[in-house]
């Protein structure tokens, strides 16, 4: 991936939110323009969310989707950015500055007793947060781990957002069934998407056992091709086998960027590259290219008659004074 890239991406995005508005705007001439821009700007968000949070399980089915997760952070960018343009919006409706607007929904247009329009609050700060912090100095500062677990409520900001859209439609009669049924698709074909990941993974995760010699048996590796790798499962941990120079290596699975899946990457000028974002480690020694800090633990392989099998490494030994 190149910085190119990334410039070609936003100029698909900034070319859909064009299209989004300029073509709806065209074809809903009839309603009020505030109305229009609520409504066109909330349903592009959600769908912008949905396509942010199913990029990553998607690409556990279908490789080629990978590609994409290089720009996944520039699309959350943008969800938050059409967020904010919609909560913007709802505070002028009707021609005024009116910051009270959020507050102001039908007696149906409640969960819990919960104006619909705090939903959308909630979903909005978490977006912040996590807009706010999607840079790698933030990445780097709280450790990958951290900063994972922060961006995860990623996913309880889209929960929000589809009891905002639900209690929006459901509490003003007459009920838009069918436009309230397509939201709730897109949001059920999240849900699977990320199930069906969840489920390939599990089956994917059948630990090796582990002999008496310490030895975990990985497999035969015949077959896999110069430059590439593969993910095994090893003592509650993913490695990846790589094959470089026509010899096998094992080095950690896990990128320390973004936790990237580094078995699912390739060899590229002596390295193996995350394919998420690019991250480069050479399988050898688990270190990146010269004047890159990051690195990998590594694996020891032995190999016995075409099998090859992964050495564990001994428990640290307990010190103390005699």
């Amino acid at each position: 991936m190149t910085f190119t890239a990334k410039w070609k991406f936003d100029a698909v995005l900034a070319a859909i939110v064009s299209v989004w508005f300029i073509g709806g705007r065209a074809l809903f001439r009839s309603i009020d323009l505030d109305v229009f821009l609520v409504q066109a700007t909330a349903v592009l968000t959600f769908l912008f969310l949905s396509a942010a949070i199913s990029v990553g399980p998607l690409s556990r089915l279908w490789p080629p989707a990978t590609r994409f997760i290089y720009n996944r952070r520039h699309l959350g960018v943008a969800t938050w950015a059409l967020a904010v343009f919609h909560a913007g919006v709802v505070m002028h409706y009707g021609n005024s500055w009116k910051p009270a607007n959020v507050l102001e929904v039908l007696p149906g247009q409640k969960v819990a007793g919960i104006p619909f329009t705090l939903f959308g609050v909630g979903a909005l700060a978490i977006l912040t947060v996590m807009a706010l912090t999607s840079w790698d100095y933030f990445l780097h500062a709280w450790t990958p781990r951290t900063w994972k677990r922060l961006h995860m409520a990623v996913y309880g900001a889209y929960a929000l957002i589809v009891f905002h859209f639900t209690a929006r439609f459901v509490g003003e009669p007459p009920v838009k069934w069918g436009f309230l049924g397509l939201l709730w698709l897109v949001a059920l074909a999240v849900v699977g998407l990320h199930l069906a990941s969840a489920i390939k993974e599990a089956r994917g995760d059948r630990p090796a056992p582990a002999g008496p010699d310490g030895l975990v048996f990985l497999g035969a590796f015949a077959d896999l091709p110069e430059g590439r790798a593969v993910t095994v499962h090893v003592n509650g941990e993913r490695v990846a086998v790589v094959r470089k120079d026509g010899a096998l290596y094992a080095i950690s699975n896990v990128c320390p960027h973004q936790n990237g899946p580094l078995g699912e990457g390739i060899m590229r000028d002596g390295y193996l590259e995350c394919p998420w974002h690019g991250y480069q480690f050479d399988p050898c020694t688990g270190l990146g290219p010269p004047g890159f800090t990051d690195s990998v633990p590594t694996y020891d392989l032995l190999h016995k008659g075409g099998q090859t099998f992964l050495r564990l490494p001994s428990p640290p030994r307990a010190s103390g004074i005699p």
